[in-house]
């Protein structure tokens, strides 16, 4: 089973070019592949206390520290697997100035690397650099249209149940986990994360295809309490690779999502589509840095009643654990300068205070997102209150069997809000008769007539759907 949390280790161990070195390399392998480095590194120091000269082992020491987040450790790792002759440490050393945006570096590097692979015309070994030629260029362009954005704060929390950390306003949806929500039999990836609106009448989630590759689809309410059968939402929505981790906007049109496709730096990527007036979803964009990075990024959540944003991002490389973002979302896109000093920082989000706005006030702003119960948790939406004897009290539109008690009831919604603002509107020419102006005694007179005809016309229209519906 795949996992959305995927550690975005140097390709070396992944490429398996570290043959076998006895026992105590192959547990430290097998460590790392189960995703306890810090168990991987002690069994990998033995092997360099027992075996000096073993640069393979330097170079594996170098994963192991690096997926631990320390990175000056790893690359003294890997400069002592160069130093001993080793070549794929010349690629782990490439690869890891790409990830930390040494672009001019990780060419050099690159190039050191494939003049290790021939003697004259003779081809030593294969090339095992993969796609780090292209990732160079990805990143490179993309370091050229940094947002400029105010990230307000970052919260570090369990990987498991992350999106319950997400404050989102009943208007802006719901986050649910698949078990939760989804009906029997529905297939989900594992992980994923399943997004209502308001209205809880459409769900869209990652569910795994015949080939295991994860797709978005989406299902809409029948009535009785019942789904449409899962339907994907695109396949350019992939990329090539997997797609998870949905967030529509209320406008149903704004669609964010993950992916691991070909355009993405590392691991999955943020990706925006927007919806054509046939209901499809054009090809998407990667949405670029700083919300992305060579590591996961995902499930990008905006509030526009609250004025916030969300993302997640593993880029902390703390086993288990993700770091979520609180940015304040833009209508329009202003990048931060190629030449700007900080370009690298802005980047990376290395530092948060550094986006901050001079002056900025940002407690309200926190206030408001205090006041959301946490998770976007919430009481099911209701639609109406209609009581059917034998049925008790009905509350949405699903509920409803007849179609034609549905169509009759949005028309007595619509009827009943128009008499609302009558009701109002009546009042307000009594209050100001009661002041003295008997210029609007006529006007009261229409307005009560009116009134009292909606009355009955509500009343006829009420008993009709509960008819229909008994």
């Amino acid at each position: 089973m795949k996992s959305g949390f995927r550690h975005i280790l140097l390709p070396l161990s992944l490429l398996g070019v570290l043959a076998a070195q006895g026992a105590s390399l192959d547990d430290a392998r097998r460590l790392m592949e189960d995703g306890d480095p810090a168990a991987a590194e002690a069994a990998i120091r033995e092997v360099i206390a027992a075996e000096p000269k073993n640069a393979e082992a330097d170079v594996m020491l170098g994963d192991c520290l690096w997926q631990l987040g320390r990175d000056r450790e790893a690359l003294d790792a890997y400069a002592e697997g160069r130093r001993k002759g080793d070549r794929m440490a010349i690629l782990a050393l490439a690869n890891a100035a790409v990830l930390q945006y040494r672009l001019d570096d990780a060419r050099e590097l690159l190039e050191a690397y494939r003049k290790t692979l021939k003697k004259g015309r003779r081809q030593l070994a294969p090339d095992r650099s993969g796609d780090i030629e292209d990732r160079i260029l990805r990143t490179e362009n993309m370091l050229a249209r940094v947002q400029q954005i105010e990230v307000v704060d970052s919260v570090v929390v369990d990987a498991e149940d992350f999106f319950r950390y997400y404050r989102l306003s009943p208007e802006s949806g719901s986050l649910n986990e698949p078990a939760s929500v989804l009906p029997e039999g529905f297939p989900a990836a594992e992980p994923t994360v399943v997004y209502e609106p308001e209205s809880r009448r459409q769900m869209i989630w990652a569910a795994p295809d015949t080939a295991g590759v994860f797709r978005l689809v989406s299902s809409g309410a029948l009535y009785g309490d019942s789904w449409e059968k899962p339907v994907p939402l695109g396949d350019q929505l992939n990329d090539g690779g997997d797609a998870n981790y949905p967030f529509l906007m209320p406008d149903g049109v704004t669609l964010y999502y993950a992916s691991d496709g070909e355009n993405s730096l590392g691991g999955y990527d943020i990706f925006i589509s927007r919806r054509d007036e046939d209901g499809n979803f054009l090809q998407p964009a990667n949405i670029g840095m700083p919300y992305n990075s060579p590591y996961n990024d995902y499930l990008l959540a905006i509030d526009e009643l609250t004025g916030a944003g969300w993302w997640a991002s593993d880029r902390g490389r703390v086993p288990g654990k993700l770091t979520i973002y609180l940015f304040i979302p833009q209508e329009l896109r202003v990048n931060v300068s190629p030449d700007a000093p900080d370009l690298l920082a802005r980047a990376s989000l290395s530092s948060i205070r550094s986006t901050w706005q001079e002056g900025a006030d940002y407690r309200p702003l926190l206030r408001r997102i205090a006041s959301i119960k946490p998770g976007g948790a919430r009481e099911r939406a209701v639609d109406f209150r209609l009581a059917v004897p034998g049925r008790g009290v009905l509350t949405s539109y699903s509920q409803l069997h007849s179609p034609r008690s549905r169509s009759l009831m949005k028309d007595y919604e619509d009827s009943r809000r128009r008499f609302e603002l009558a009701v109002e509107k009546l009042g307000e020419l009594r209050t100001a008769y009661s002041k003295g102006d008997r210029s609007v005694a006529d006007a009261i007179l229409r307005a009560e007539a009116q009134v009292d005809e909606a009355r009955g016309q509500l009343l006829d229209m009420r008993n009709e759907i509960i008819r229909l519906e008994e």
